[in-house]
């Protein structure tokens, strides 16, 4: 735990002095400053920060830390063999909870979802945990939590890796999410109690996320969304990338689209992934071809409760199209007082919602 929390040693080096010293951490404080200087990456300043008079001292609190908020420090040994693999591997990791056993799945993507990303990550997440994938991600606003959520309200498993330390919550408004998934799964971070989430942290959290998992969900992201960075990661580990396509004239859907004109798999329900990842999925149970009869149907019975207006306009924001009701009387050829009553009996009936820049989208 010492050697995983000095500021000067990130995860390459410290596994170097490791296998220098046959995986031992106290050999690594009793050698000598040669034998140091002889690892590669090892200089003054890492020497002097194994040598820190302070770090009794640190390591003492750190250990208070742990049995004050019933949180465990497991090392690189009882890390999931998947996340073991990857070129830097953490030396060990912070655990709030028990971490369940594969295969993992991550789930990731904008921290401002539409109301149609939002409902597949959802869908996704939920059939996802219930043919036993635990569902993976970094516990961030947007997707990250949905898809964490979908998890446990599927009464499945779920992990979430921070980018602080385990006494940083951060949203600080998921504290109540960071103990449910703690209950049924676990919170992980390789960062030392008392580490603010930065630029920097959050790659190092995402490399984890995709490098425990069998495959990489991302679900709406921007040309230039965080998400990438976990799927770029993937790709370099040897992970399946699968990306939900979106409209081609959205900001949100750029990022997936990319990923799939670069290779990644597209996708269109949980089925599409179990196909993928079929030689991992333990013991599957459910139908899903029974389940998208079933939606098929339920979408049949919308259209035809609803009046002709009605269902033009449904055409029109059908596929993801967030619009406002200026553009739906321009596509639709309603003019503006048919097609306000239409869209407040559509929401009304729970088909569409209006969001907080007055567009609507398909729920």
């Amino acid at each position: 735990m010492l050697l995983n929390g000095l500021s000067k040693i990130g995860a390459v080096t410290g596994k170097r002095l490791l296998d220098q010293f046959n995986g031992n951490p106290l050999a690594v404080f009793q050698a000598s400053d040669r034998e140091l200087l002889a690892v590669q990456g090892i200089g003054q300043s890492v020497l002097s920060s194994i040598r820190d008079q302070k770090n009794a001292a640190w390591l003492k609190k750190e250990k208070e830390n742990l049995k004050a908020r019933q949180i465990s420090f497991v090392s690189e040994l009882q890390i999931p063999s998947l996340l073991r693999e990857i070129y830097d591997c953490p030396l060990g990791l912070y655990v709030c909870g028990k971490i369940p056993e594969g295969p993992y799945l991550s789930i990731v993507g904008t921290r401002a979802p539409s109301l149609y990303g939002q409902r597949i990550c959802r869908e996704l997440s939920c059939n996802l945990a219930k043919r036993g994938f635990c569902i993976v991600s970094g516990m961030a606003r947007g997707i990250d939590a949905i898809a964490h959520r979908g998890a446990i309200e599927a009464n499945g498993k779920t992990i979430a890796f921070l980018g602080s330390g385990m006494d940083v919550i951060y949203p600080p408004e998921h504290l109540d999410l960071y103990r449910k998934i703690s209950q049924s799964g676990a919170v992980l971070s390789e960062f030392p109690f008392g580490r603010k989430a930065d630029r920097r942290t959050f790659p190092m959290r995402n490399r984890l996320v995709s490098g425990i998992s069998n495959g990489v969900i991302v679900v709406e992201s921007a040309a230039s969304g965080g998400s990438l960075i976990t799927a770029n990661f993937a790709a370099e580990q040897g992970r399946l990338v699968f990306a939900l396509p979106g409209r081609v004239d959205q900001e949100s859907s750029a990022g997936c689209l990319e990923l799939i004109r670069n290779g990644a798999t597209l996708i269109r329900s949980a089925q599409d992934v179990e196909e993928e990842l079929q030689p991992v999925i333990p013991n599957a149970q459910s139908s899903f071809a029974f389940k998208d009869e079933s939606v098929k149907l339920e979408k049949r019975k919308i259209e035809v409760s609803m009046s002709c207006q009605e269902i033009k306009i449904f055409e029109v924001l059908k596929e993801g199209a967030i619009l406002s009701a200026d553009e739906i009387c321009g596509l639709s050829g309603l003019g503006l007082p048919m097609v306000a009553a239409s869209l407040t009996m559509l929401e009304l009936n729970g088909f569409i919602s209006k969001r907080a820049d007055a567009k609507y989208e398909i729920i």
